[in-house]
């Protein structure tokens, strides 16, 4: 299964690029449908660091928990694309039942906004208990393109 979007940001890509690495990004366009919290004593980080996994917890609605994951990024480039990919994974709650792989890219486009393509590719066990969440995921991911649209803005390089 997955939710997925496809939109155009105003802002310029590095800009977008470093939003996308900042845990107060993700914490700000998931609430209130999630609400994310740093497992690790320090807190967040300003930035997430490849290859550095970060535990978190998420609480639907800040009150039902839904388990604990940890964050763990990788940058690449596809066709010259950047691409930032969450490989983290679930360790209890709902997360545990669930495989993850998280996929952001961005492109700059002439005008100097940055066209975003996000998408979230999940597994459950059991299988039908993704089919019962993807109406909620495809609430969230509207979501997220709102906040990031009204965000977006905002961020500077």
């Amino acid at each position: 299964m997955h939710v997925g979007l496809r939109i155009v940001l105003d802002a310029p890509v590095d800009a977008v690029r470093d939003a996308l690495l900042r845990p107060s990004v993700m914490v700000a366009v998931t609430k209130p449908f999630l609400v994310y919290r740093s497992l690790d004593p320090a807190g967040f980080p300003e930035h997430w660091t490849p290859h550095e996994p970060h535990p978190i917890s998420a609480r639907t609605f800040g009150l039902v928990p839904s388990g604990s994951s940890h964050v763990d990024i990788d940058l690449h480039q596809t066709d010259g694309v950047p691409v930032q990919v969450d490989r983290g994974g679930g360790t209890s709650g709902l997360f545990a039942r669930m495989d993850m792989r998280h996929r952001m890219a961005v492109s700059a486009l002439p005008d100097g906004r940055t066209l975003f393509r996000d998408r979230l590719t999940y597994r459950t066990r059991p299988a039908v208990l993704g089919l019962a969440l993807w109406p909620g995921m495809w609430v969230i991911w509207q979501w997220r393109a709102f906040r990031m649209r009204a965000l977006a803005p905002t961020w500077t390089a």
